[in-house]
């Protein structure tokens, strides 16, 4: 090579150096590109305050370490290669218990321990709950004219026990709090929809895909299934026509919607995984034949969400009431900043015509969230029942 090309190609790779060095600083000020918002939960970096004490104990390095690291150019994006590259060829996934299963299917671990019965809290705990529910059930029907119902909601360790990592084991747990309430609900005579079991018969037979590959609720066509056969067993048991979600037509497509991908956008990939085609319903709802309307209080999770972000509850009950948890006060999609526990809770029951707990298999150590404990006290029945 000569000298005058030899300097040609030193001075290009300098310049190159220094462009990589300074594009990151070029993109901070000006964001000439923009490489989207992480998904998932993010601390804020406050800027530090200075002091000799947290100079020398080393919080204020830290932290103005961590604000610079957060504000550098193409943060996000390097955020995205780097856990695409953890993902790809490691099988690490950056976010909080998230299990990578067999062909990418992603679960959260709390579900595969519910499936495995890691997480079974015993039979005699779950027999009082049992029999507490069926005291509070009665008493609600008696004195306010409520129907109360249970809604054992499924999960996806349940429905993909084949995708489930090997070292969890092959087959579910011999005692489980699903297996357990079930049993104990049909016992003592207490309300309650099974859409964990219907879900799995219809698993082999339905055309539609019934659970995401790469979300944790339910599909959207398992989510309409759900809410019409909600809406109808609401008004067999109290004798009220609500309107119920009729499907017009189904779209089937790749591309996820709503909460479909949820546990894939937070691991923050560079590359999304891909999914089998999903079916997404087109509804309209039906006018009830009388005007009775119905309210319903829902106590649960996450789940409540895909109904109510779909417009379901909206269409199909008079109120929105939600409580998160049985913590946090939610209105539909709108969380008021209210704690349950602050509200008039015997006040609320008077104006509902169903209290309805849904909840999935990840949280039966607390099902109900202890919500009938508050009602049973409020009622003058602490240890009582």
């Amino acid at each position: 090579m000569s000298a005058s090309a030899y300097t040609t190609v030193k001075w290009t790779l300098l310049l190159l150096i220094a462009g990589l060095a300074i594009l990151p600083a070029v993109q901070k000020a000006f964001r000439p590109f923009y490489p989207g918002k992480l998904d998932g939960y993010s601390e804020p970096v406050p800027l530090p305050s200075f002091s000799t004490a947290t100079v020398f104990d080393g919080t204020f390095p830290l932290a103005i370490t961590r604000r610079f690291d957060r504000g550098t150019g193409f943060h996000n994006g390097l955020v995205r290669l780097h856990n695409q590259i953890d993902f790809s060829l490691f099988r690490v996934p950056h976010a909080k218990n998230v299990i990578i299963g067999k062909e990418d299917y992603l679960f959260e671990e709390q579900y595969i321990k519910a499936w495995s019965g890691m997480d079974f809290i015993g039979e005699d705990i779950i027999e009082a709950r049992a029999k507490q529910f069926r005291f509070a059930q009665d008493w609600l029907m008696k004195e306010k004219g409520v129907l109360f119902l249970v809604l054992l909601l499924p999960d996806k360790g349940s429905f993909y026990p084949e995708k489930i990592p090997a070292r969890y084991g092959i087959a579910p747990g011999e005692k489980t709090n699903y297996s357990c309430y079930r049993d104990r609900l049909a016992l003592y005579g207490v309300n309650f929809i099974d859409f964990n079991a219907w879900f799995l018969a219809m698993k082999d037979t339905c055309l539609y895909p019934l659970y995401p590959k790469c979300g944790i609720h339910w599909s959207g066509y398992g989510s309409w299934l759900a809410i019409d056969s909600l809406v109808r067993f609401l008004g067999y048991k109290t004798g009220v026509d609500l309107p119920h979600p009729e499907c017009e037509g189904i779209r089937v497509d790749g591309i996820p919607e709503g909460r479909e991908n949820d546990v894939e956008k937070a691991l923050n990939l560079a590359c999304p995984i891909g999914s089998p085609p999903m079916a997404h319903p087109d509804v309209a709802f039906t006018e009830p034949r009388s005007r009775k309307t119905f309210s319903a209080l829902f106590i649960g999770d996450s789940f409540y969400f895909t109904w109510a972000e779909a417009g379901y509850i909206g269409k199909s009950f008079t109120n929105r009431d939600f409580w998160y948890y049985d913590h946090e006060v939610w209105y539909g999609t709108y969380n008021t900043g209210k704690a349950a526990e602050k509200e008039d809770l015997m006040k609320t029951l008077d104006r509902m015509n169903a209290v309805v707990i849904m909840q999935t298999n990840a949280g039966y150590g607390e099902l109900g969230y202890y919500f009938v404990d508050r009602m049973l006290e409020k009622a003058g029945f602490a240890g009582k029942h």
